[in-house]
């Protein structure tokens, strides 16, 4: 009977042992495994899952920008507009090229969502933004170079010009094209004995800002005169008869182009899509007459002093309009200049925030990519300024970055 017993307890020991075993086997070869293999899987699968959630989300957001201003930029606006829209439908974008002076105004008024200026705006005009919106952000664009075109019948090769001369001319100090101080410019052309008509902006204008004062700080003559510089300016040549006002760019440029023996100045852009010549200008930096070209506006903007720039664009840009100007490198055109655009920082609609962020995000990225003739990219250390302010565009002061990136 006790033989029996021990014979059973061992039986019932080794019954236990198997089963024991069975269970750990199913535990290690199902539970480990199978929760670890879930457990990725899941959190793959949730990262994946936001990820589509945030680009459907950027793609899906309806919102209209109103924006406009500057026509020196608005060639490659209308390129960015279209190529924007076709990626996001949900957002409506319109441009009108009114010229920059009304499209500071506008923006002021409330009637732009973006305000496009070639000059950075003015002191007095940043403190007006501010006052009403809070910070308002004032970004570079696109780089882009302002020629000086003409129509001279008969003449060939190319016209030799300087700051002075050009001043002189809007100054109404040199009325003729065989004037002495240009013929000692161009000594190989017999010019004729014919008025010169001097064609400016008739409206607020970027690109005048940019031109007088360009001529501000490279001539004496227009120093010494009353005229300075802005948007807008009395121009003296048109006391004497031979002004001529154009509207926008493509104004001043169907003038020249429509009148012979006149002058202006224009976007490059402008002067390429209608095959107006534009004068070789002295740069006074390094005493070269440098004619406007992708290569000689490049050089301008490679050599140029950009570490004066301010972390923050919420500050006030207007000191930064001569970055460009009369860079002393070899073969720098002298007329080169950042496009702006001003915009809000804080919004009370969160998908027109999240649109304006998107939008401009485009245009210091993918957008440079696609610039027409007469157009320079930013500078990557630039591109990469304006995408860390743009973060802080937001909604009831919370930065829609995170939402829509």
């Amino acid at each position: 009977m006790k033989g029996f017993s021990t014979l059973a307890a061992v039986i019932i020991l080794i019954i236990v042992v198997i089963a024991v075993a069975g269970i750990f086997f199913v535990i290690y070869s199902q539970g480990g495994h199978s929760t670890t293999t879930t457990s990725t899987s899941s959190s793959f699968s949730t990262s994946s899952q936001a990820s589509s959630s945030q680009t459907t989300a950027s793609s899906q957001i309806s919102a209209s920008i109103v924006a406009g201003g500057s026509t020196f930029v608005n060639p490659v606006m209308q390129v960015w507009v279209k190529d924007f829209q076709s990626n996001y439908n949900g957002i409506q974008v319109t441009y009108s090229s009114v010229g920059s002076g009304a499209g500071v105004n506008n923006f002021l008024l409330g009637a732009y969502d973006i305000g496009a200026t070639d000059a950075p705006p003015p002191s007095n005009l940043y403190q007006q933004f501010t006052q009403k919106y809070g910070e308002v952000l004032t970004i570079p664009d696109v780089v882009g170079a302002e020629d000086i075109i003409y129509n001279i019948p008969g003449f060939s090769g190319t016209l030799n010009l300087t700051a002075d001369v050009i001043a002189k001319i809007y100054l109404g100090q040199i009325q003729y094209w065989d004037d002495p101080a240009i013929k000692a410019l161009n000594p190989h052309f017999n010019f004729p004995h014919q008025k010169i008509i001097a064609v400016h902006r008739s409206d607020g204008s970027g690109t005048t800002f940019i031109f007088t004062y360009w001529l501000y700080t490279s001539s004496q003559s227009w120093r010494s005169s009353n005229v300075s510089y802005g948007y807008t300016v009395n121009w003296p040549v048109d006391k004497l008869g031979n002004g001529l006002a154009g509207k926008g760019n493509d104004g001043v440029t169907a003038y020249v182009y429509q009148n012979p023996y006149s002058i202006g100045y224009v976007e490059a852009q402008y002067a390429i899509s209608n095959n107006l010549t534009p004068a070789a200008v002295l740069n006074p930096s390094t005493g070269e007459y440098v004619l406007p070209t992708q290569a000689s506006i490049e050089t301008a903007v490679q050599n140029a002093n950009l570490s004066s720039l301010p972390s923050s664009l919420t500050v006030d840009m207007s000191r930064y309009l001569s970055v460009f100007l009369n860079v002393k490198a070899h073969n720098a055109y002298p007329i080169v200049s950042f496009s702006w655009l001003v915009i809000k920082v804080n919004y009370t609609d969160k998908s027109k925030a999240e649109a304006i962020y998107l939008f401009l995000k485009y245009i210091v990225t993918t957008g440079q990519t696609e610039l027409p003739s007469g157009y320079i990219e930013l500078p990557s250390n630039i591109q990469q300024l304006i995408l860390q302010n743009l973060k802080l565009i937001s909604y009831n002061n919370t930065s829609v970055y995170t939402l829509v990136s």
